[in-house]
């Protein structure tokens, strides 16, 4: 199902005021070994990296539904 133009505003509305983006810089080749890796694990470097974020900071709370973004960068 299609996702609406007013419910791509609102989740856009909501990312702006509670969501941010955290990154860290690799090169080309180590970002691509470390997507594979997460790929042959059945997940995504998104997901590995937020679950260690809130794993390291002693957080449990996932985000919002329809608030994540995966990595844009594949």
């Amino acid at each position: 199902m299609a996702v609406s133009a007013a419910q791509k505003k609102a989740s856009n509305k909501y990312n702006k005021e509670h969501m941010s983006t955290l990154g860290c810089k690799v090169t080309k080749e180590q970002a691509q070994a470390f997507k594979e890796h997460c790929q042959s694990k059945g997940s995504t470097a998104n997901k590995v990296l937020r679950d260690f974020v809130l794993d390291s900071i002693g957080s449990s709370k996932p985000a919002p539904s329809g608030t994540e973004s995966e990595d844009k960068s594949e």
